[in-house]
């Protein structure tokens, strides 16, 4: 089967049903827009090198207007003709593009008899449908990817080793610092309660953005069912918005743009200040000893609709 995806600009809704079920598809090929076609370029790439994805070969992308109805309609129904009149089967994924892009989707697949699908990452499922739009089922998310994988979705390279050298060893001798016994207990509970696919610590990343290269570490990431969540840990009784800023700065697109989940973790509870600004941000603060309880609130917040 041949999935055809709208493309926007977050890569994990594309990516979702390959990793969902890699041997249904043997073939991928994206919809695009003049802007997006560098995010199909790196899509390629992305699943060339993934270990699960490797097999699906990436086919020419359908360039499309994003807001022009009647050329997208014509040019993804004649995709669609292109590909069952050679007797391959056909599914579509609507997630990605504009809203113009999906209802011409649409209107190009009624009666085709092609697959089509909505991923819905609120409510972590696929929701397949049939080409005339009614709903056939709906597939919970099972998704098994590494930290790497997830990160290398979003065009950040990432490596254990702070020069990024892919020869001699993994990770280098690490220069003890403060806040080592914090990480690595928040790693252990994190890999001890088997709820996670990947857990990784000291994780540095690097992302070419508007002309400069942006680098950073992450001291504990985690990957469960398709989501990443990074773990900034303080030692200091004295926590300040500046720790907060490192994670925040994740999501920015100018940044490394990252969609997860950010938590701080800090052995002491910090001011309430602190506290109403993590709010704010959308960052969950973890203190004392709610450490201990800490894979159970992070499954709890990935798992949560």
């Amino acid at each position: 089967m041949i999935l055809i995806s709208l493309l926007g600009e977050q890569p994990i809704p594309n990516l979702l049903p390959l990793w969902q079920a890699p041997e249904r598809y043997s073939a991928t090929r994206f919809a695009v827009t003049e802007s997006t076609l560098p995010v199909a370029g790196r899509l390629a790439a992305v699943i060339a090198g993934d270990p699960q994805l490797k097999h699906i070969a990436v086919r020419q992308p359908v360039l499309l207007r994003p807001y022009d109805i009647g050329y997208c309609r014509t040019r993804l129904n004649s995709t669609l003709m292109e590909h069952l009149l050679h007797d391959e089967a056909i599914a579509l994924n609507l997630t990605g593009g504009t809203k113009i892009m999906s209802l011409a989707a649409l209107q190009a697949a009624y009666g085709s008899g092609a697959a089509l699908l909505y991923v819905s990452t609120e409510t972590r499922q696929i929701i397949h449908l049939r080409s005339d739009g009614s709903e056939t089922e709906r597939e919970p998310f099972d998704v098994h990817i590494s930290v790497r994988q997830y990160l290398s979705a979003h065009g950040i390279e990432s490596s254990l080793h702070p020069a990024f050298r892919a020869d001699g060893p993994a990770r280098p001798v690490e220069t003890p610092k403060s806040g080592d016994a914090l990480e690595r207990r928040v790693e252990t509970l994190l890999r001890d309660s088997g709820d996670f696919d990947d857990v990784q610590r000291n994780v540095f990343i690097r992302k070419t953005g508007r002309g400069e290269m942006v680098k950073n570490e992450l001291d504990v990431t985690a990957a469960r069912n398709g989501q990443l969540v990074v773990c900034s840990c303080k030692t200091s009784r004295e926590v300040v918005k500046e720790d907060l800023y490192e994670l925040t700065t994740l999501s920015r697109r100018e940044a490394a743009g990252i969609y997860c989940e950010k938590v701080l973790v800090c052995e002491h509870e910090p001011p309430e200040a602190i506290k109403n600004r993590a709010a704010a941000d959308r960052v969950k603060v973890v203190f004392g000893p709610k450490i201990e309880q800490i894979a159970g609130i992070i499954r709890e917040a990935l798992d949560k609709p």
